[in-house]
């Protein structure tokens, strides 16, 4: 017996198919508690015959889950669909388009069974939810819940463009699919607007967000010293917290390298990077190729650069630091600055994940070292182990000694009950070296500072300390020997004392530009007093910088300038955003001749959405004109264009604050550094950086890249000059398939 009911869709008839009638959800949807929720259809017509026991629904038909009487959002729409009660399984046919919690297919017909979560899809295309990464082929099977098997299947991150080929695809005879795994093709074919690029009889692609051991793309370079370059770099997934990325790469005029890096997160606080470069170099330093013409000639060929970072939080305020920087020679930093292994990229990321980076490329002392720090509410505990790598060629050159290991206990506490402070700061380092003197050093330094209260209209205070150093000498080689002698224990005796005074005058102007009430202004001038004085130190070893502390007599005297448009719900005088003017100099009493210093003017301007800007500049009271000035300024729109401009000159290299005058001879400081960074279009972006020399009138460094952005894959060429070489890079990235432009972030 046959039952042949016609519904018409303006009934917006709906025929509710329970648990009992269907066992299992649709295919795509995940999840073992949507195997009891019901379903729902609704179409132009249904037909519901007894024998066999089928649902049958035409025209514009929607099969949809529900959860208490609410849509999941998973469902089926096609022009016909039958459905098997028996055998729990549905066949569609034309148009067929099915939402999944986590996919979407679309096909010509399709036969699933709904309690297995199996079935095939003729001329179908889907796309997953938690990835990029989309596939059309003849054929899409499902053969489990998160599997399948294409024939002739094609896979792309490149939005779909009706009649239109994709940017790039890679096509596959044979591919297997399994969710957050792997895509693995057999005879797959890479292409471009669907032209055929490259084959490989085999392919594995990373599928979904978790990480995925497999191949990324390669770097290309050529540059006039390394002549033709490429490294593939290949990713390691060690576990959830922890993975390597290996750079097997090889340069036509240098010889085969190796670079490694290998990275470990525990928690939000702590985690670790450690990286290496090694290369066989087939080139020696000449007298007719010295790089850089520096007169220091390179004669090793086992080139490396090791380098790492690592942060520990212990808990309780208890942090451990790591840094390590050891490199092979003085040149190689400087030779591979540039690409994905070089020192650029690297000082880059390290200061992207830890807040530091390396020290300069042209820096010949590497600092290594281990920090351990305990924190309490007034007093903290530091213990540091020091090793400098020296890069230096000089015999005559002595390395500093290292600090093996240097301990310190500071702290701030109310002394006896009064409004007075007492700070204290003691150190105890070991300095050991083989090749010069060492010694053992304990530094004692307890200071009292408290306010003085003259008048309510100023702000006074007074520091007063006493230092006290002690050192055991330890020479070790013939000529620290000869110098120290039997000169065991030596001592230095200081003392400071510190007074300053200094008053806050404040003015509001109303203004009505935009958000803004009120322009105020502050001036502040400022008055100190600072003197350092005690026993000679002529007799000390030079260990650091503490063992030479300058003596002083010192009026120091300033005028301060605050500026800032307050909004209208802002009340507090000076926040982050405000804008200075300062005006300061400083009089030796001791000096017998030019006790004067520069006078040194500052001026910042910030509070603005995209601007900061920063100038200082000191001006010679006895003729010299301006002694030393530097430029910072940072741009950046919501376009995302981005201007960097540091600007730096110094009649003499080794002036320091607080600029005192200078009759050492030398060759003045002066270079300019900028950075840009500009999307021309929605597809194309520049960037260019260079440091030029302005004393030598040289290009020290220079950078340009052309990147070209698309929905679904970049191509980035940079061309590179320097002093010493020049070069290009090609770096070619698909979004989802791994990229070798940001792989160094990693996806914890």
């Amino acid at each position: 017996m046959c039952l042949e009911p016609v519904l018409h869709r303006k009934w917006i008839i709906q025929f509710c198919l329970v648990t009992g009638f269907i066992l299992a959800h649709l295919p795509f949807a995940h999840g073992a508690d949507e195997d009891s929720l019901p379903w729902k259809i609704s179409a132009d017509r249904m037909i519901y015959r007894q024998e066999p026991k089928t649902v049958t629904a035409e025209g514009m038909v929607i099969l949809q889950q529900y959860e208490e009487d609410a849509p999941t959002g998973i469902e089926i729409e096609a022009d016909r669909i039958q459905f098997n009660v028996k055998e729990n399984s549905v066949n569609a046919l034309g148009n067929l388009h099915l939402r999944g919690r986590y996919d979407e297919v679309r096909a010509s017909e399709a036969q699933m069974d709904l309690q297995k979560q199996i079935g095939s899809f003729k001329q179908a295309s889907i796309f997953w939810h938690d990835t990029t990464l989309s596939a059309s082929a003849d054929l899409i099977e499902k053969t489990g819940p998160e599997t399948y098997h294409f024939v002739n299947g094609k896979l792309t991150t490149c939005p779909p463009e009706k009649d239109k080929a994709p940017d790039w695809s890679i096509w596959g005879r044979d591919v297997k699919v399994s969710l957050n795994d792997y895509a693995k093709l057999r005879h797959a074919i890479f292409r471009v607007k669907d032209v055929p690029i490259f084959y490989t009889p085999y392919l594995f692609i990373p599928i979904g967000n978790d990480k995925k051991s497999g191949l990324l793309l390669p770097e290309y370079s050529s540059s006039d010293r390394n002549g033709k370059g490429i490294i593939a770099p290949f990713f390691i997934n060690l576990a959830p917290s922890y993975d390597m990325t290996l750079y097997p790469g090889h340069y036509s005029d240098r010889g085969p390298l190796l670079a490694g890096e290998f990275r470990y997160i525990a928690d939000y606080n702590s985690r670790g990077t450690v990286m290496f470069n090694y290369l066989d170099d087939d080139h020696k330093d000449t007298p007719e190729d010295d790089y850089r013409s520096d007169g220091r000639l390179r004669t090793n060929l086992k080139r490396y650069w090791i380098r790492g970072k690592a942060d520990h939080d212990f808990g309780n305020r208890l942090v451990a630091k790591l840094d390590v920087d050891i490199v092979s020679d003085h040149d190689y930093l400087q030779e591979f600055k540039k690409g994905i292994i070089g020192f650029d990229r690297s000082n880059r990321n390290f200061l992207d994940d830890y807040n530091r980076g390396f020290p300069a490329e042209t820096v010949d002392l590497r600092e290594n070292t281990l920090q351990l720090s305990k924190v309490w509410t007034t007093t903290d505990l530091q213990a540091e182990i020091n090793i400098i790598d020296d890069l230096r060629d000089d015999s005559d050159e002595i390395t500093p000694a290292w600090a093996l290991p240097r301990i310190a206990y500071s702290g701030l506490v109310p002394f006896l009950q009064t409004p007075v402070d007492l700070t204290w700061s003691t150190e105890y380092v070991n300095y050991w070296s083989d090749d010069g003197v060492g010694a053992h050093r304990i530094d004692l330094y307890p200071q009292l500072n408290g306010p003085i209260s003259l008048t309510p209209l100023l702000e006074s205070s007074y520091l007063i300390g006493l230092r006290e150093t002690l050192y055991f000498i330890e020479p070790h080689d013939t000529q620290s020997k000869e110098t120290w002698g039997d000169r065991g224990f030596e001592s230095r005796t200081l003392y400071n004392v510190l007074l300053t005074g200094a008053t806050t005058l404040v003015r509001d102007y109303d203004i009505s530009i935009k958000n803004y009430k009120t322009f105020r202004h502050a001036i502040r001038p400022e008055l100190s007093y600072l003197l350092v004085k005690g026993t000679d130190q002529d007799d000390l070893p030079k260990l650091d910088n503490e063992d030479q502390i300058l003596k002083k007599n010192w009026l120091q005297y300033g005028l301060n300038n605050y500026f800032r448009a307050i909004r209208l719900d802002e009340i507090s005088l000076f926040r982050n955003n405000f804008s200075a003017f300062k005006i300061n100099q400083v009089y030796d009493i001791d000096a017998d001749d030019h006790p004067f210093s520069d006078i040194y003017f500052e001026f910042i301007i910030r509070g603005f959405q995209d601007l900061f800007l920063r100038y200082e500049t000191t001006l010679s009271v006895y003729g010299e004109g301006v002694t030393t000035y530097s430029l910072e300024t940072r741009y950046k729109n919501r376009r995302g264009d981005i201007l960097n401009l540091d600007y730096r000159y110094k009649l003499h290299p080794d002036i320091d604050p607080p600029y005192f005058h200078k009759d050492s001879p030398g060759n003045s400081l002066h270079e300019i550094r900028a950075n840009a960074e500009s999307r021309l279009s929605q597809l194309f972006s520049v960037k260019y950086d260079v440091t030029y020399s302005l004393s030598s009138n040289n290009t020290v460094d220079s950078t340009f890249s052309l990147i070209y952005h698309n929905p679904c894959w970049a191509l980035e060429f940079a061309a590179s000059r320097n002093a010493g070489d020049n070069g290009f890079y090609l770096l070619f990235s698909l979004e989802g398939i791994g990229t070798s432009i940001d792989f160094g972030q990693a996806d914890f």
